[in-house]
């Protein structure tokens, strides 16, 4: 087994990312070999990594401050002590360098050649692993309206963002480097110790429930899936999520397989009577998972289970109301959850 012959290919292996001379260069983009070394370093308090470092705890400071900004440390107070962590992934190192505020154009240039080549092949492998989902769809709001089933808190996005304290929005990771669509960009929402690190980061701006309600509003009407943390508890993200750009959905298109995202409790219920076959749940449905097909006595809308995630955009915009979203999983499907 080749050893890693330099500290980017170190941080690699420690993210869990695969052999890559382009994430090694997006490294050597965000850190120098020392500041990639002291990265090696962590965890640890600032008095910690000084020592390891042999720099002044006063000389290291804005050292840990700028890539604390460029989004490769992060900061976490526990009973009243700060320390310092590298990402803990290569999704979190996506996620949190691509909101770097300075960024270069040819930095996310990089990132999306990483996606658009290395990435495809690296899905493959994670397609074929029973990984447990760290994200999970939430059904449109609308679309749950009436139709009988039980909305628990963490079913809907519009509870999960009234039980934070506060609030904030970034631009969509995924749509600003692959540009693959014009939906809304500026439409990720961070909610509470989220919030506050994009603050403190300068990567998103604080909003009102009331423009959180319209993100949501227009993520809907935009065709956008909502996605938030897999668990019960309240969460930290509410993400607006399209087919084309999204680091997971196009990975469940390719592989026809629901990966690395956990559906919601609801799949859709089609009342034959009333549905025209127009199609449009079939345009709609961002992993194609409905279909019209003969049943035999006739074409139907016919939905695949396995695939389908549960986000309701087909229920929101049938035209004829032929679609209820119906509860088809307990509530103890959601992590954390009581059944």
């Amino acid at each position: 087994m080749t050893q890693p012959t330099s500290v980017y290919e170190t941080l690699n292996t420690q993210i869990g990312a695969p052999p890559s001379e382009r994430i090694r260069n997006l490294w050597k983009m965000l850190c120098t070999e020392e500041e990639a070394g002291l990265l090696l370093h962590m965890p640890g308090t600032l008095e910690e990594l000084a020592g390891k470092s042999g720099r002044k705890p006063e000389e290291l400071k804005p050292v840990l401050e700028e890539l604390f900004r460029r989004g490769v440390v992060f900061e976490r107070v526990k009973e009243g002590t700060l320390r310092y962590f590298r990402p803990r992934d290569l999704i979190q190192f996506h996620d949190a360098s691509i909101l770097w505020p300075e960024a270069p154009p040819e930095f996310l240039l990089l990132w999306q050649d990483f996606m658009e080549t290395e990435y495809v092949e690296l899905t493959k492998l994670i397609a074929g692993m029973d990984l447990a989902p760290v994200t999970r769809v939430i059904p449109v709001e609308q679309a749950m309206e009436g139709g009988g089933s039980r909305v628990l808190p963490f079913d809907s996005a519009l509870a999960i963002m009234e039980q934070a304290d506060r609030l904030a929005v970034t631009k969509c990771t995924c749509r600003l480097t692959a540009k693959k669509c014009r939906s809304p960009l500026e439409v990720c929402i961070q909610l509470d110790r989220a919030a506050d690190y994009a603050l403190k980061r300068g990567t998103g701006r604080e909003i009102s429930r009331e423009e959180a309600r319209e993100i949501l509003r227009q993520s809907e009407e935009a065709g956008l899936v909502h996605v938030t943390d897999n668990r019960a508890a309240h969460g930290h993200i509410i993400c607006n999520c399209c087919s084309c750009c999204c680091i997971v959905l196009p990975v469940i298109l390719r592989t026809r397989k629901r990966v690395l995202l956990a559906p919601s409790r609801f799949l859709p219920a089609v009342d034959d009577d009333r549905c025209t076959l127009c199609s449009v749940c079939v345009e709609i449905c961002p992993v194609q998972a409905l279909c019209v097909q003969d049943a035999g006595s006739g074409d139907v809308v016919q939905v695949n289970r396995d695939l389908c995630l549960g986000c309701g955009q087909c229920a929101y915009r049938c035209p004829e109301g032929a679609i209820a979203m119906q509860e088809v999983r307990n509530p103890d499907f959601i992590p954390g959850a009581a059944a």
